[in-house]
């Protein structure tokens, strides 16, 4: 018989017929894998002490948000390595900083102070943290006039006019970034991933890459990054606004958690930017580009792993302390060996990327092996996870002041003593002592179950 003649069937018939067939099988396929992924799933679980099914779910969505986003910055990253000079990149980089710096004294507490209130029910707080936020920016944009200024006064056109874009632009942008708290606490990773982390980005990055083949003038550049920011910030919002329509409640307490919080991240503000500060005044705009391509792809690297906070801070805030004390040890060992392996794989491929995608930055390469030991830090991702969960403000305060002191005098004397290789492994043990110091917080804390958050 034919091979396409079947119980007496013509030949189209037993063509459908077979391809029925391999559906079905395809089908009953696809069900076996998904049986066998869920029995691994819960298997892990066991060990863990993880809701590995939750994280899954959550993680499938941050990851393809992350690869999309981490994908984008790369190809940013090559544009401007060849169609920007290193002094122009690295004085934007540095008003970014500037602008980064100004912001650590407004309200940045209020989007983890949303997450909080939005998963206790108070969906209205979205709105009053969106017109609080634009309310305390005054004083952001006060201190970007003030500085703005000062460089016009001292002859710097350039630096005075883009900061100042920056203090006109910034307030929208970061008011409208309220609406990932928002999801977060709703736990839609689907929306957080298409919505704030690839439509975020990419239009962003677009518009900026069809700005950088037009012209490297910071300014320009400075404007189309926050002006794009702010306008697709504000279609996004809208958007959320109107799929989830948010009750009307407002946290009545959710002001004071901001303001400790707010508190909490100026210092820690201010040392994250002052690296670039550092460098654009000491050793000038080419070496801050240097630095920064150095550490670009590492901190690229780290996003997938950082965002699993994202995904347990949910449910740290629903268990009990014991409940996540049962599988922290074990947490630490998963996230520990994994930053090794990402540290090994990039100290071999690190070379090669830069030799193909960035040849005018070759002498960033040692730099960024050595920055990537930084990566060891993530380990203890859980345990501040667990300090934001469970309004754990005291220890967040010496975590924070504590930090900063250790990140300001290592800093400074690396970068003085021993220029720009100094900075960078300063940078490398401030994350791992950083590290330390939260794993004894969350020591200390986890003993006391009840959070602690005075008015």
């Amino acid at each position: 018989m034919h091979p396409t003649q079947f119980c007496g069937l013509n030949n189209i018939s037993s063509l459908y017929f077979i391809a029925f067939l391999l559906y079905i099988e395809a089908v009953l396929d696809m069900q076996s894998i998904r049986e066998k992924g869920f029995r691994t799933l819960k298997w892990l679980e066991r060990y863990a002490k993880i809701d590995m099914i939750y994280l899954a779910r959550g993680s499938f969505w941050s990851t393809i948000g992350q690869v999309v986003s981490s994908l984008a910055t790369f190809l940013m990253a090559i544009a401007f390595a060849h169609f920007v000079s290193k002094e122009a990149y690295g004085q934007y980089k540095y008003i970014l900083s500037i602008g980064s710096i100004l912001a650590t004294f407004t309200m940045t507490g209020l989007g983890l102070a949303t997450f909080e209130s939005v998963s206790r029910g108070f969906e209205g707080t979205l709105h009053y943290a969106f017109w609080q936020n634009i309310k305390w920016s005054v004083l952001f944009f006060i201190g970007a006039a003030g500085t703005s200024i000062y460089y016009f006064v001292n002859g710097n056109a350039s630096l005075g006019i883009s900061i100042l874009i920056v203090g006109c632009l910034w307030p929208i942008f970061s008011s409208t970034n309220f609406y990932s708290s928002y999801l977060t606490a709703k736990k839609d990773f689907r929306r957080i991933a298409i919505y704030f982390t690839i439509i975020g980005n990419l239009f962003p990055y677009l518009c900026l890459l069809l700005t950088i083949m037009r012209t490297s003038n910071p300014v320009v550049l400075v404007f189309v990054y926050f002006a794009s920011n702010a306008l697709i910030g504000l279609i996004l919002y809208q958007r959320i606004v109107k799929i989830y329509k948010p009750n009307n409640k407002v946290d009545p307490n959710m002001m004071t958690y901001s303001k400790h919080l707010s508190l909490i991240s100026i210092l820690g503000g201010f040392s994250d930017n002052i690296d670039q500060i550092l460098v654009f005044h000491f050793i000038g705009p080419v070496q801050l580009a240097i630095y920064n391509f150095a550490t670009a792809i590492p901190n690229q690297i780290k996003g997938p792993i950082q965002n699993l906070g994202n995904l347990i801070l949910p449910k740290f805030t629903e268990r009990s302390d014991k409940e996540i004390k049962a599988g922290m040890s074990n947490k630490y060992m998963l996230l520990f060996i994994t930053s090794v392996v990402f540290i090994a794989t990039y100290w071999i491929t690190a070379p090669y990327i830069f030799q193909i995608f960035f040849p005018k930055y070759m002498s960033s390469v040692f730099y960024s092996q050595i920055f990537s030991l930084s990566l060891l830090y993530m380990f203890s991702i859980p345990a501040n996870a667990y300090l934001s969960a469970k309004k754990k403000i005291k220890e967040q305060y010496i975590n924070s002041i504590s930090g900063v002191i250790v990140q300001m005098i290592l800093l400074t004397m690396g970068i003085m003593w021993w220029g720009l290789i100094g900075l960078v492994i300063a940078r490398v043990i401030i994350r791992l002592v950083w590290a330390i110091i939260v794993i004894i917080l969350y020591n200390k804390a986890s003993i006391n179950p009840e959070p602690v958050l005075t008015n």
